[in-house]
């Protein structure tokens, strides 16, 4: 394959900079119109329609809004950026509780309204300061109240049975086990026909979930709570060293066979000093006021319920003893809100910020913090919101599968950074078996997928503020999707380094969509294929990059590539980059030729001296030899050549 080169200076498509001062139109969106006029095309023409495959009961209107007009993902990944105040995480989960209506839903259904009785319904009070007793209040009418009686409502239409499938057969969509990889070909055979029939299954009851009471229900408690709790804080922030007078009791001790008629004495409730505490077992709710302490927690899902973790300081430890624990809302809302302090997350699966059926929120204020877990981890949702906040510390975050800003069927996984140099990890541990001997599926950092071919997917996205953060993942990560669904990463500022192997970076694979977007820094980008703005089989990904000196190095079929009526776009806005390709006859501009009406792939760099591997040259449009395919690099703002002049 020969491209076709043309000068920019010969073919005189200017003027580009007065173009590009419309305040009206971002540079990139400058780049899309002018490189596809320039290969006879319209913005409009990258357009999927629902009816391209049968359509589902579970399909998210933003994703299928999004899939007519997908060049729409940048500024809806602007939103999501936007979207996540410090101090205030019920901001964010108000935003994709609105974001997970249904394609069809008319209507949605709010939290379950206390009756005056059950709001005036009152503890014995045994401890005597009023902000910790407002506290518990609010928390008990939520815990006791609001959250069974929104599940109630959420899976009314069930039966017995069927509420049991979501804890057993649905849960085992979504793990994966070791041993798995030993199997031979007939039991990988019936174990993918055993998942079919829980699929169709599942297809045909799972319509009767209701999961809005229970995000709204966690989203109220938020509302409530947050301002209990700051001025509690002030308040021990004022006692320093004496904070433990808070625990002293206004009342006479009650007996052992009374105690649990008291506030903050039911069973389930513990509450701590500012000591070095420990709880553990399967808890409601806990209070700590500081100190460094271990919480060794379990959960059984086969009796689902609340949990609120509040801890105001210290360096603590969170382990997992099952499933289900640590920020995790199975089948109703767990909240883990820590303020202060290096700490360490210890996870197994569905945790640290999951919402399976649920509403899961992770927030951690402060501190240099580590995050472990295996699958549905670190920000995941399936029918459902799971958050992970950390707004401050350089952080590390290491799981399995299905992590790190994760959506699933109905769901909603955000994971948010605001500040430090953080480390991710996705992978290591299931392998992709039916592909490599040596790689492993992450599923993660921004990954959205459903179940092909019956039920469409969920809302994924992994958001880094700042620091010079470090992205590492195998198969299908980094802004990534599958099957009717939408995976985001967004990493707005720091010298960042990206590493997957296949599907990755702003990569979209059957009727889906992804996109990768860094704002500023001198970035780094590896991989092999499918990846660095590729999409697949009527699907769009978008890899965009808008300052800095970057690096992209891929094998084949990325930088932007269309394949199978997919469409893909790599966009540099500006910088001195470089771009590496081991296969330059589908990469930086390709779209094959495959069904009626092809594919589009667009390269686009807007800036800067560049240096190329492959069809791309720097200051040049070019065509490759495919179905809709090109590129160029144009200098959109010209450097002042009047500067230095006397």
């Amino acid at each position: 394959m020969v491209p076709r080169f043309i000068l920019l200076l010969i073919i005189g498509l200017l003027p580009v900079a007065a173009l590009a001062d419309s305040a009206s139109v971002s540079p990139e969106q400058y780049g899309i119109n002018h490189l596809m006029e320039y290969l006879d095309l319209w913005p409009a023409d990258i357009s999927f329609r629902s009816d391209y495959t049968e359509p589902d009961s579970f399909r998210i209107k933003l994703v299928a809004d999004l899939m007519q007009s997908p060049l729409q993902m940048i500024d809806y990944s602007a939103t999501i950026r936007s979207a996540c105040v410090k101090r205030q995480p019920e901001v964010v989960a108000g935003l994709l509780f609105d974001d997970l209506r249904g394609e069809y839903q008319s209507s949605r259904s709010r939290a379950y309204l206390p009756t005056a009785d059950e709001m005036q319904r009152r503890y014995d009070l045994y401890y005597s300061n009023f902000q910790m007793n407002e506290l518990l209040s609010r928390a008990a009418t939520y815990l006791n109240v609001v959250f069974p009686k929104s599940t109630q409502t959420a899976l009314a239409g069930l039966t017995s049975k069927q509420k049991k499938f979501l804890t057993n057969e649905f849960k085992e969509l979504l793990v994966t086990h070791e041993e798995e990889e030993l199997f031979t070909l007939e039991q990988s055979d019936s174990a993918e026909k055993t998942e079919e029939l829980w699929t169709d299954s599942f297809a045909v009851f799972g319509v009767a979930i209701d999961k809005d009471p229970i995000m709204a229900a966690g989203i109220d408690c938020l509302r409530e709570l947050l301002p209990q709790i700051a001025a509690l804080r002030k308040v021990v922030d004022s006692l320093g060293e004496n904070a433990d007078r808070l625990l002293k009791t206004g009342a006479v001790v009650p007996p052992p066979d009374m105690i649990s008629n008291f506030l903050g004495k039911q069973p389930g409730w513990k509450i701590g000093g500012i000591g070095r505490d420990y709880y553990s077992g399967d808890c409601r709710f806990i209070l700590d006021l500081g100190g460094d302490d271990v919480y060794d927690l379990s959960y059984d899902p086969a009796n689902p319920h609340g949990v609120i973790i509040i801890d105001l300081g210290g360096n603590d430890v969170y382990r997992s003893r099952t499933d289900f624990t640590l920020g995790s809302g199975c089948l109703s809302v767990g909240l883990l809100l820590d303020y202060g302090g290096d700490d360490v997350y210890q996870g197994k699966s569905f945790g640290l910020g999951s919402g399976f059926f649920g509403f899961g929120l992770l927030y951690d204020a402060s501190g240099n913090d580590r995050y472990d877990g295996d699958t549905h981890v670190e920000a995941a949702g399936s029918f459902g919101i799971g958050l992970l906040i950390d707004e401050a510390g350089r952080d590390i975050y290491n799981a399995a599968l299905n992590a790190q800003g994760f959506g699933f069927v109905e769901g909603a996984g955000v994971l948010y950074d605001f500040d430090g140099s953080d480390s991710y990890y996705a992978g290591g541990r299931y392998k992709d078996v039916l592909r490599y001997e040596d790689h492993y599926m992450s599923f993660s950092q921004g990954f959205g997928t459903g179940l092909r071919p019956q039920i469409s997917g969920g809302i994924g996205a992994l958001v880094d503020l700042k620091g010079n953060d470090q992205y590492f993942s195998d198969i299908f990560a980094q802004g990534t999707s599958y099957w009717w669904s939408l995976g985001m990463l967004i990493d707005s500022s720091g010298n960042d380094s990206y590493q997957s192997y296949q599907y990755a970076q702003g990569n979209a694979t059957h009727m889906t969509l992804g996109i990768l977007v860094d704002d500023y820094g001198n970035d780094v980008y590896y991989g092999k294929g499918l990846m660095q703005g590729c999409g697949h089989d009527y699907a769009c990904g978008i890899m965009l990059d808008r300052h800095g000196n970057d690096t992209y190095t891929a094998y084949d079929l990325s930088q932007g590539a269309g394949s199978a009526n997919g469409a893909g776009a790599l966009i540099d806005c500006g910088g001195d980059d470089r771009y590496f390709v081991k296969n330059p006859a589908n990469t930086q501009g390709y779209g094959n030729p495959r069904r009626d009406f092809g594919s589009i792939g667009l390269f686009i760099d807007l800036g800067g001296l560049d240096q190329y591997s492959g069809n791309g040259h720097d200051s040049l449009y070019w065509r490759t030899d495919s179905k809709w395919g090109g590129g160029m690099d144009i200098e959109l703002f010209p450097p002042d050549s009047s500067k230095g002049q006397k």
